[in-house]
């Protein structure tokens, strides 16, 4: 007589920081899927907000836990969250992404048979009404092309991992670890660890069918801002996994302009002159008489944001929107203690559940 193997536990695990807005909706919506075992938040730096939305929403939700870090990065708090809960599979959401109901559970049984498993679900990005901002409109159709890709083959899942909504065995989480000395840069920290993941042998695999709407907004400067950090972590990536990825080109952002667009942008992208000129690019495609030719008005945003690919490639990510929000947030926070995790009441209960 067979039995059938049991469906592993599983636990949400979030990073956050200056959006306590979202905390509101995220915090109910993982938690109404009984499969869930906790829903362990950290708070990646000073973030008084966020932490007494989480502090009132405990008191209704006792499978709710959190803590606070001194700002670490995304992946490092993700790390810490992992070893706050004993689940044997953690689902890792981003703090704009909300799930589909009974989200959990169904990433929780495709890991029943199956270890050494990475399972990627979709994050279709949910535009406003409006249309978006551009950065969004942007970003939605470019993960669409990702996922098509994906499903035709043309990549492997952990060749160009996309978090967001990934699920992996904690035992799995602590072996290979989330975050890495050797990737410094603050973009592309998906792609490194899905690299990390596949040299461990663990196997990628993207379904669909696993849903999550991706609430993905950008100011106009925070999409630039993005753009020359993602240039600058392309960069870092090719030289910690040049083996595997070769010597890092620029020209791979500007391959498929005709040769003397390319080279002025080249030239343009790599002076300091780049991101002034990027400022008036985007802001010419903002104008709202150009929203009337929606390709030109998509293609000076993408000029715009080649340029600042090329200047964080060529310089660097400079200041960070994280970082810029930290400070900001630090200016008003006093008495907030970011120089040690700061145990919650949920946190310390998780080992009597």
């Amino acid at each position: 007589m067979s039995t059938s193997t049991p469906v592993p536990s599983i636990s949400v695990v979030m990073a956050t920081l200056g959006r306590p807005q979202n905390l509101a909706e995220l915090v109910p919506a993982v938690l109404s899927d009984e499969a869930v075992r906790h829903f362990v938040v950290v708070v990646d730096g000073p973030d008084p907000i966020s932490v007494a939305i989480l502090t009132s929403l405990q008191l209704r939700f006792d499978r709710l836990a959190f803590t606070q870090i001194e700002r670490s990065g995304h992946l490092r708090a993700l790390d810490v969250g992992v070893g706050l809960t004993d689940a044997d599979i953690v689902l890792l959401l981003d703090d704009d992404v909300v799930p589909t109901p009974g989200l959990a559970a169904a990433h929780a049984r495709a890991h029943r048979d199956q270890h050494g498993l990475v399972l990627v679900g979709s994050m279709p990005v949910q535009l406003p009404e409006s249309g978006g901002d551009i950065g969004s409109l942007l970003y939605a159709r470019e993960y669409l092309s990702h996922c098509e890709r994906l499903e035709n083959g043309e990549f492997e899942v952990l060749d160009n991992l996309w978090q967001g909504n990934v699920s992996i065995r904690r035992s799995d989480c602590l072996s290979v670890g989330l975050a890495t000395c050797a990737f410094t840069a603050s973009y592309h920290t998906d792609r490194d660890l899905g690299i990390r993941l596949a040299d461990a042998g663990l196997t990628g695999r993207f379904d669909p069918s696993l849903v999550a709407a991706h609430r993905h907004r950008r100011s106009d400067w925070a999409f630039l801002h993005d753009a020359r950090r993602r240039g600058a972590g392309l960069a870092k990536l090719h030289e910690v996994h040049e083996s595997r990825l070769g010597p890092f080109d620029p020209a791979v952002f500007t391959a498929d302009l005709p040769a003397p667009l390319a080279a002025a942008a080249r030239f343009v992208g790599s002076r300091p002159m780049a991101p002034r000129v990027a400022r008036g690019l985007l802001g010419l495609a903002t104008l709202p008489g150009v929203g009337r030719w929606g390709s030109g008005r998509l293609g000076l945003a993408k000029l715009a944001r080649r340029l600042m690919l090329l200047w964080g490639a060529t310089n660097g990510e400079g200041e960070t929107a994280h970082g810029a929000a930290l400070a900001k947030t630090a200016d008003t926070a006093e008495g907030t203690d970011a120089d040690a995790p700061e145990l919650r009441g949920g946190e310390r209960q998780l080992a009597d559940r």
